[in-house]
């Protein structure tokens, strides 16, 4: 199997997820940026961002908010909707159990179904008889489904905007290794994640949001686990 190393967050747009999709969000450097300019950036980063940081002075705060409540986050459960760069719409239901946990059933008459075994994301299309797989931790999803995330650590955090209906953070891969952003949508009192977008280094968005969300109850192992079956794969 031939890993995929190049423009990743294209290739989870490609496998459908074109997304979830979570390597230094805030370094050093930013952090210090953000800590000490009071949010002042040159006038050409103000061009193409008008408003970076909402409360610059809060961001360290801010984060050490939102680590704190996806690390609270056991499990979830629920339906999503995903919004793809090629405009196409799906909905299905969404498994999550931290660390690296994930399942999207597509409704029918979409044939996906894309499971992360805490190691591997991979892809089925029931139609094609294919899989697809990818390392987990070559995806922007990799971000908050570690076992103790530390988005100040772990990423490059490029944005953060505070408002009465929601919390918008920016990050994108310190290390340089993945291309493009990924944008997660907190609920402003609880800190429930509310949806992501994954924007690639083509420009393309993809959106996932979620809804009915139940938490930290028991889901069952085996919905993380894809059995082997005669179908013929794709590999990468």
């Amino acid at each position: 199997m031939r890993m995929i190393k190049k423009s990743v967050f294209r290739s989870i747009s490609i496998l459908s997820l074109a997304f979830i999709g979570t390597t230094s969000l805030i370094s050093g450097a930013s952090l210090a940026f953000a800590q000490t300019q009071l949010g002042v950036a040159p006038p050409q980063r103000v061009e193409a961002a008008p408003i970076a940081f909402t409360e610059p002075h809060n961001v360290v705060r801010d984060l050490a908010r939102i680590d704190a409540a996806l690390n609270n986050t056991i499990s979830f459960s629920g339906r999503f909707s995903q919004y793809a760069a090629d405009g196409s719409y799906a909905q299905g239901q969404i498994y999550l159990k931290r660390p690296g946990k994930l399942r999207f059933e597509y409704d029918d008459p979409n044939p996906l179904l894309i499971v992360s075994d805490g190691v591997t994301l991979t892809q089925r299309d029931r139609v094609l008889e294919t899989t697809d797989r990818v390392p987990l931790s070559a995806t922007p999803l990799n971000f908050f489904l570690k076992e103790n995330v530390n988005l100040a650590n772990d990423t490059e955090v490029i944005r953060l905007i505070k408002n009465f209906n929601e919390i918008r953070v920016t990050a994108r891969d310190g290390s340089g290794d993945m291309d493009g952003t990924i944008t997660m949508v907190f609920d402003p009192q609880s800190l429930n994640l509310k949806e992501w977008i994954i924007e690639d280094s083509f420009g393309g968005r993809t959106r996932v949001l979620l809804s009915d969300l139940r938490y930290n109850e028991r889901i069952n192992p085996r919905l993380f686990v894809l059995r082997n079956e005669n179908r013929r794969e794709r590999n990468r």
